[in-house]
């Protein structure tokens, strides 16, 4: 539902109600009225359809329905805006308004995303407002203040919208921008900002969630002390610190980046090295580039560095079924299924056999719901033989199915999730020795609730099968709204007693396929998000004790479950030993 408070304008994944925000008072229209209302429909290019319809239930009688069947190069080659019916003058306060959701997304997060933009109506299109949105599914009302940077004779400058960022189709209604003059505060408009259910400090989740996390994620350790003829020792001191977790932090990373040969690349394998106890390599072990012999040995290269610090890896991915993620030799096989079952064989027996004993997963299938084309053509049955092909291949390293919009897309996107489950209860049905699911979780501006997280993951965790978080991230401008969202996220997901392991999608702005979603700035300054990341798994959900033994020279402590040393000093002498905690707890005997 929409919420307001004083100049902020909030809205969450509920979307709105049939109501439209009053204009602040003294703003002037300076696009045509009813703008859309004006616009030829339907419009048609090469990449997409612009078309007015009709709707119900909204304090707005229709919309702009915008599908984009292909996405053009650039993205503003499909795009609608509308000339200032105005002159405008430099530093003048502006404030665009408009709703709009999201019909469908083929992208990770399954939700849609538009560029708003205000801008020079001609060459160099100089812009006063570049904002890049994130849509829900359900219908929101936006707000954006700015300030013109020139001054615009009337027709001189346009606004609208830039659409092709991404195959989508999402639906733009009542789109208005108001001049405020040059003096306003604009402090005082109406402003965008995007919350979420359950974000609240006391909402009742929280509660439920740290309890959980105190039963699932730590153990008792028990400290006994003696001296060599087995007596007590009362009086002993001990630390005990924790080395390394037991759930799987982690990030995506490139072999370029741990081999590479500058600042950067000491400075991003120093925080591989300290942060992360597994990680993904985000394109080297795909199809087409593990097939380079020159990638394939730098990657070989680059995963002897990580294993010597024994920070594990995922294997991503072994087939991603759809023409666009295969070798190009691959396609050309499509009117050939044996030979294109027998190239598949291929691939999969010689990467699981480079790979074997190196990896502790492997994504078998990405993303099936939406690449698809070699079950077209192969049948259903050929992903479980990959499952078998690859368990015959490596007997030991666990095999996961990876898809996306499953937590993300606020949630709502009930087509993916019933395909998700299909599909894991038809491998498991065809035997597949499938032994994990990856939920990727990149989401945009419209996080989902976590609540509403938990219950996608109890239904996941029906199926019997650990659960992964593979390519976390919040692609967002609003830093506070990321940081926020981080926490709760990371609450969640290791509050669930089937998630086991989670994986930030890169960690660094300079090597991050969305920028903003990084949590070092290409200076290595390190985002609210990223501190938030740092705060919780190094600080809160990390175990450090200094104990001292009771008469009977026993100590307790109750730690995060991990690996420990544990360091022993009375009267002179001192001892380290390490031990592991788990669930059932831990006790360990120590002789001074």
């Amino acid at each position: 539902m929409m919420l307001r408070f004083a100049w902020l304008a909030w809205f969450t994944c509920a979307g709105v109600l049939a109501t439209a925000t009053p204009t602040p008072e003294g703003g002037v229209l300076i696009v045509p009225p009813h703008a859309i209302a004006t616009m030829r429909s339907p419009s048609a290019s090469s990449c997409g359809t612009l078309m007015r319809v009709p709707v119900e239930g909204q304090p707005f009688p229709e919309a702009l329905r915008c599908e984009v069947a292909a996405r053009p190069d650039p993205p503003w080659a499909i795009q609608f805006q509308f000339r200032t019916t105005r002159n405008v003058q430099k530093g003048e306060v502006l404030w665009a308004r408009f709703y709009a959701r999201t019909l469908s997304a083929k992208n990770e997060t399954g939700g849609g995303r538009v560029g708003v933009i205000f801008e020079k109506a001609g060459p160099p299109y100089d812009k006063a407002l570049s904002f890049d949105l994130g849509l829900g599914r359900e219908w929101n009302e936006y707000f954006l203040p700015f300030k013109s940077i020139s001054a615009y004779e009337a027709g001189q400058a346009s606004a609208g919208f830039h659409l092709g960022t991404q195959i989508q189709t999402v639906e733009i209604a009542d789109f208005e921008v108001y001049s405020f003059g040059p003096t306003y505060d604009m402090a005082k408009l109406p402003r965008t900002r995007i919350v979420y259910e359950d974000q609240a400090p006391d909402a009742p989740w929280r509660t439920a969630a740290a309890a959980r996390i105190e039963q699932l994620r730590k153990g008792d350790l028990t400290v006994v002390i003696a001296d060599s003829a087995g007596r007590p020792v009362p009086g002993a001191r001990i630390t005990v610190s924790m080395r390394r977790h037991a759930f799987a932090w982690g990030s995506a990373v490139t072999a370029k980046d741990l081999l590479r040969q500058d600042a950067d690349g000491d400075r991003y394998r120093a925080v591989v090295e300290k942060t992360f106890t597994r990680v993904v390599f985000e394109n080297d072990l795909k199809w087409p580039v593990w097939d380079t012999p020159a990638n394939r040995a730098n990657t070989l290269r680059a995963a002897d560095w990580l294993r010597t610090r024994n920070i594990e890896i995922r294997g991503h991915n072994l087939i991603w079924p759809s023409w666009l993620n295969m070798p190009r030799d691959v396609i050309t096989l499509k009117d050939n299924p044996e030979a294109l079952r027998r190239r598949i064989t291929a691939h999969i027996a010689d990467e699981v056999d480079a790979w074997k004993g190196r990896l502790a997963d492997w994504d078998v299938i990405n993303e099936p719901y939406s690449n698809h084309d070699v079950m077209d053509l192969l049948g259903k049955d050929e992903m479980a033989a990959w499952f078998k092909l690859a368990r015959q291949h490596d007997p030991n390293v666990r095999l996961t199915l990876n898809d996306y919009a499953i937590l993300s897309a606020c949630g709502t996107d009930g087509h993916h999730q019933d395909h998700f489950e299909q599909t894991l209860r038809f491998l498991k049905e065809r035997g597949a020795p499938i032994t994990g699911l990856g939920l990727q979780s990149h989401f945009d501006g419209t996080p989902t609730p976590p609540e509403r997280m938990l219950a996608i993951l109890d239904r996941f965790a029906a199926l019997g099968l650990d659960i992964s978080i593979t390519e976390h991230d919040i692609d967002t401008t609003d830093e506070q709204l990321q940081a926020d969202f981080t926490r709760d996220f990371l609450t969640a997901v290791f509050s669930h007693p089937s998630v086991t392991a989670v994986l930030t999608w890169g960690f660094w702005e300079k090597s991050h396929w969305r920028p903003n979603a990084a949590y070092y700035r290409n200076d290595w300054s390190l985002r609210p998000a990223g501190q938030v990341w740092l705060d919780l798994v190094t600080r809160q959900w990390w175990t450090h004790a200094s104990l001292t033994t009771d008469a009977k020279g026993t100590a307790h402590a109750r730690g995060f479950l991990g690996d420990y040393t544990v360091t022993v000093t009375h009267s002179g002498a001192s001892k380290e030993v390490p031990v592991t905690l788990t669930r059932p707890g831990a006790t360990i005997s120590i002789s001074l």
